[in-house]
Formats: structure tokens, sequence, C-alpha cells
């Protein structure tokens, strides 16, 4: 695999986390990540988390009494070195809860990333806050999480 294969690999699987996460397709998440991969979260929301799926485990009850939930990666860059690869995005987020809550967030995530034999797969994500707004998001949600026919 090429050099711009490989950043091209790294840049959809940073964006199939948030296609997952806007989607609530659990299954999809599951894949990105190594068994021992870590998630850590810093301030305001601070946690770490270790294992590919108890990451997913922790994501879907965040997200699942999501009434929407929209995250778009921006800007992300790429350096690859042989089976190992670094990737830094952007992260822009709004959410609204089923009771009511809400939040606007944007950070940067730091990736690192790893190549087997299923492809490249985040081995640890680190995120930071750039800026939280808990306040809902107004207006009408119209939900649908299944594609059309």
């Amino acid at each position: 695999m090429s050099d711009l294969e490989d950043r091209l690999a790294i840049r959809e699987l940073v964006e199939r986390w948030s296609d997952g996460t806007n989607n609530h397709d659990w299954k999809a998440l599951e894949v990105l990540f190594t068994e021992d991969a870590v998630w850590d979260v810093g301030a305001p929301l601070s946690f770490t988390v270790q294992g590919g799926q108890q990451i997913v485990a922790l994501l879907r009850e965040k997200m699942g009494p999501t009434e929407y939930v929209v995250q778009t990666p921006h800007a992300i860059i790429v350096k690859v070195q042989g089976s190992t690869a670094t990737a830094r995005s952007t992260i822009h987020e709004v959410c609204r809860f089923a009771d009511g809550t809400g939040l606007e967030m944007t950070g940067t995530y730091f990736d690192d990333v790893v190549k087997g034999a299923q492809g490249w797969r985040f081995k640890r994500r680190t995120y930071r806050c750039t800026y939280l707004n808990p306040q809902p998001p107004a207006g009408q949600v119209f939900r649908n999480f299944k594609e059309p026919a």
C-alpha cells in the first residue's frame, strides 16, 4: 500500500468514527479499535477507558439516549511511519438528548493508529476539548438512523 493509500485509509478511519457515532452504528465502531485501545478524553469531561469493546460500550451508554448527534471531523492531518501512524483532527459535535439536555462541543483528537491484518485501527484516541456549550440546541429534530431504501 502506498503512503497516499495509507493516509486515505486513516482519514476514512477517523470519518468512520464520526459516522458510526452519528448513526448509532455500534457494530461498525467496534472494528475501528485494537483490543487494547485507549480512549482518553480530557477536561471538562475527563475519562479514560481501555479496550475496543469497552470504548464502544461507553460511547453507546453516553450517546444512546440522544435524539440526535452530528459529529463532523475536519482538518485531518496524517503522518505514516510504516505500520504505525499519527493523525490529528478537529471535531465539531452537536447533540440533544431525549431528556432535553444537549451540547455543542469542538476539540481536537490526537490519534495513534496501527496497521494489522484487518487494516488500520485506533490504538489510542486522545481528545482535548477547545469549546463546550452545555446548552441544548433549539429546533425540531428529524431522526432517522436508517438509510433510505
